[in-house]
């Protein structure tokens, strides 16, 4: 069986995950890094979308910390979405954090509706990025907000080997570009660019930390969850990772924008 035996985020993947990353994240970085997504940012009392929502972590910490009004989360996964379901009632938040189960550009949600857009780690799964930005600009209402951070490439030309093998590994849909690239596009979707951050830097401790821990206090607790076939299955994708990351092929970043007034 593999890690994404059920959809992309079976119940083995996210009790990986929720491991590694903490409790409402399927990605790295917790609420430290959403913290370097939304930097400068006032979500005070705005209604915020959360594309690619996993299981609510980013979703939790803008009500609580940032003190958003409404956050909607969404995500394709069923399991992930009852999950962050789950964890709203047990933070008592359902009436602030919703959550809708839709694959990208299956839900409509109406034009000027929302004041800003999260994402984190979401993006690299949709590969028509530039309508992807077109519709988040309909949606978000003049002068709104777009904040997000995405798995990204040193450029935009054909993937090395490495970079193939890595994703092969994952076994995930990943249509990685550059900041770069988001930059034009963002400014050929309506929108001032106001912030472009590589994180590569930072990904490249973090991966090793990850490793080491798995490799160390989190092993038993992982092979307890998945079983040692799986656990030591991840570490090997966990590696490859580290060698794009290492190799600067493969950079997280970051980016805000707003919505330019017509």
């Amino acid at each position: 069986m593999s890690l994404t035996d059920e959809g992309h985020y079976g119940p083995k993947q996210l009790n990986m995950l929720k491991t590694v990353w903490g409790e409402g994240f399927l990605s790295p970085g917790g609420t430290k890094e959403i913290d370097q997504i939304l930097k400068g940012l006032n979500l005070k009392n705005k209604k915020v979308l959360d594309i690619g929502c996993g299981t609510g972590g980013a979703v939790f910490h803008m009500i609580e910390k940032y003190g958003a009004k409404e956050v909607i989360g969404i995500d394709p996964e069923p399991l992930v979405i009852e999950t962050a379901n789950n964890l709203a009632l047990k933070k008592n938040l359902s009436d602030k954090a919703k959550f809708i189960c839709t694959k990208p550009g299956e839900y409509k949600f109406e034009d000027k509706s929302f004041e800003a857009v999260f994402s984190k780690e979401a993006f690299l799964h949709i590969i028509d990025k530039k309508n992807l930005l077109k519709e988040i600009n309909e949606i978000l209402a003049d002068n709104g907000i777009l904040a997000v951070g995405d798995w990204m490439r040193n450029d935009d030309n054909e993937p090395s080997e490495q970079m193939k093998e890595y994703i092969a590994a994952e076994g995930l849909d990943m249509f990685m570009c550059s900041l770069e690239k988001y930059e034009s596009l963002l400014k050929e979707t309506g929108f001032e660019v106001l912030s472009l951050n590589d994180r590569n830097k930072w990904y490249l401790e973090k991966v090793k930390t990850e490793i080491s821990d798995i490799r160390g206090p989190l092993y038993d607790d992982v092979v307890n969850l998945i079983g040692k076939e799986e656990a030591d299955g991840a570490l090997e994708i966990w590696e490859k990772l580290l060698g794009v990351v290492e190799k600067g092929e493969h950079r997280p970043g970051n980016f805000q924008a707003v919505k330019i007034s017509t």
